[in-house]
């Protein structure tokens, strides 16, 4: 999958990664850069994006099945 925007690479410590892997569970996210771009949006324009604003989430079965998923796991 290609894409114009722009790439960015970190390595939070491990806590911090934790806490992102639960961000995207409760948020039905598939993709930690799906769940980085969510937080970056609110952070910066304190706005929550739509699910079809973000990357790699536009299928509504998909975000259900993996919230649902996570409620299972509970």
């Amino acid at each position: 999958m290609t894409t114009e925007n722009p790439r960015v690479a970190a390595y939070p410590p491990q806590r911090i990664y934790e806490r992102l892997i639960e961000f995207k569970l409760e948020q039905g996210l598939k993709s930690d850069s799906a769940a980085i771009i969510a937080i970056l949006e609110t952070y910066f324009f304190g706005g929550t994006p739509t699910v079809s604003e973000l990357p790699n989430t536009n299928k509504r079965l998909d975000d259900l099945e993996v919230k649902l998923i996570a409620c299972l796991k509970m």
